[in-house]
């Protein structure tokens, strides 16, 4: 189960805090939320802080919001982890590090 509590921290920012784990149905939900406040044109912040699991798909959504913009905040180290364990190869920096410029994010 995962729970997304959205704070508007401004009428320009809107932080979505997770609580649970993002795997399988809920990393649509995740999508889901994070779209609406992309599309409404609102800087998007997501605290992980409070996540107990992420899989592989919810690892790749991390990435692809960060591509957009999206600022992730308080990430458990388990989850720099799991970002090691899902990589696919995809993203791999100048460096060779694949998780250079995601784990920096954190």
């Amino acid at each position: 189960m995962l729970k997304i509590t959205r704070a508007v921290l401004s009428n320009q920012e809107i932080t979505l805090r997770l609580d649970g784990r993002v795997a399988g149905q809920w990393v649509g939900l995740l999508r889901d939320s994070a779209e609406s406040a992309l599309v409404e044109g609102l800087s998007l912040t997501i605290d992980l802080k409070n996540i107990s699991f992420i899989d592989c798909e919810g690892i790749a959504l991390l990435r692809h919001l960060i591509s957009r913009g999206v600022d992730p905040v308080n990430a458990p180290l388990f989850v720099i982890e799991q970002i090691k364990k899902c990589n696919d190869g995809q993203g791999e920096t100048s460096n060779g590090d694949p998780n250079a410029s995601l784990s920096s994010s954190f």
